[in-house]
């Protein structure tokens, strides 16, 4: 039976599992996807008879379509509903990627970057959309954990993907992992429809224009906050895709053999999911900025400790391990301070476009790195060198944590006037 219950305007007391549960799931399914594609590629080369470098469009246009996804799903839900806008951006990515399976024995590289295109388009949908839904369907001083938990779906479907990609391909083939990458957000999408609650924006509760909102948004109360959250994101999501896309050619630089370099992107991947389920833990305590500010300067430190210490495989592989889990919380933070920033009628667009933001860093990232070894750099110095991000972004979650604090100093103090007020 279709869910067709209210999100009222005051939050729950208690959270509901079952939309946490999916709207994790959603998430999870996303970051699966987005990995599936990279883990496909040597055996594509492989089938169509091409290099691997080839296949450079669809993985990009992938991307691109996810920044697209970003900053179209503020004004999608506004104009459908945040349920609404969450099973359609479920079912675009699920058909987008059954389309990709079933035109995958034409070997075109244009269909496979077009149907890749419109499945990043419905990824960029669902991701902070899912993120907004699940801090409703809790308590308000829980928000900013939800959006952390809900986030790191990202980071275990992205690992995962890279545990069992490589059987999955070896039993279901290439057309068969993307045929069950597609079907089961499919099924997803059935179960959001009828197990999600109709969202305030779909009944009308809130109706804010496009303008006012980009006006809130970089207005001067949230102008600064929004500018420095935005920096942070971009800057992390460059260091993260850097390290995701370079790791085994930096390692194999580092004197590592090519199966050995190879780790180290599983121990990175393995770091991030630790720093996901610690950064729940510390930020219920301390809050999500205090405990971002630590988690980045663990990242700085491990990042710089890989590229100057004269160490072994063993010891490289575990700071990769401790530099992943500060580098990933802070990319799956970035969403629990955004929610603590916007209010609820600009907070879709607010976590999206501070989303997007990181996506475009993803790009521009591993293509700076890619023009470096191009050029020869050590890569020793490439990975310092991204040192320097994090460290910067440490800063901003400084400049955040001062903001949030002040600005929930105000609501309690105004909330204590108007108490008085009325008494």
């Amino acid at each position: 039976m279709v869910n067709n219950r209210t999100i009222g305007s005051t939050p729950p007391t208690t959270v509901r599992k079952a939309v946490m549960g999916l709207t994790f799931f959603a998430v999870f399914i996303d970051g699966y996807d987005t990995a599936i594609l990279a883990l496909l590629v040597p055996h594509l080369a492989e089938e169509w008879g091409v290099k691997a470098a080839a296949f450079t469009y669809p993985l990009v246009l992938t991307s691109v379509g996810v920044v697209v996804g970003y900053l179209s799903c503020g004004a999608l839900a506004q104009r459908l509903g945040q349920k609404r806008a969450l099973v359609l951006g479920t079912a675009l990515f699920g058909i987008a990627t059954v389309m990709s399976a079933a035109t995958l024995h034409l070997e075109s590289m244009a269909i496979l970057s077009v149907t890749r295109t419109i499945t990043g388009i419905g990824l960029g949908i669902v991701a902070p959309i899912a993120i907004v839904i699940g801090t409703q369907n809790g308590p308000a001083e829980k928000k900013q954990s939800i959006a952390v938990f809900i986030t790191t779906g990202l980071i275990t479907g992205a690992t995962i993907a890279g545990f069992t990609g490589g059987l999955l391909i070896e039993g279901l083939g290439t057309a068969g992992v993307l045929w069950l990458a597609g079907v089961v957000p499919l099924v997803l999408a059935v179960l959001l429809s009828c197990f999600i609650p109709n969202s305030p924006e779909h009944t009308g509760q809130e109706n804010t224009s496009s303008e006012s909102v980009a006006a809130a948004i970089l207005g001067p109360k949230l102008r600064t906050s929004t500018l420095v959250l935005w920096t942070a994101t971009f800057l992390v999501f460059v260091v993260s895709y850097t390290l995701k896309s370079w790791l085994p050619t930096l390692f194999e630089d580092f004197g590592m053999s090519r199966s050995t370099a190879g780790l180290g992107l599983a121990f990175f991947g393995l770091g991030g999911m630790g720093g996901g389920l610690i950064l729940i833990a510390v930020s219920a305590k301390f809050g999500t900025t205090r405990s971002l500010v630590v988690m980045s300067l663990i990242g700085a430190l491990a990042t710089t400790a890989v590229a100057v210490l004269p160490a072994n495989t063993a010891v490289l592989l575990f700071l990769i391990c401790i530099a992943g889990a500060g580098i990933t919380a802070c990319s799956v933070g970035q969403t629990g301070i955004a929610v603590s920033i916007y209010e609820m009628s600009i907070r879709t667009k607010g976590v999206g476009w501070a989303a997007a933001c990181g996506r475009i860093g993803s790009i521009v990232g591993p293509a700076i790195a890619g023009v470096l070894l191009g050029f020869a750099w050590p890569a020793q110095d490439i990975v310092l060198l991204l040192a320097v991000p994090i460290l910067i972004t440490t800063v901003c979650w400084l400049i955040l944590s001062k903001r949030i604090a002040r600005t929930d100093h105000e609501t309690v103090e105004q909330a204590g006037v108007k108490a008085d007020s009325n008494s």
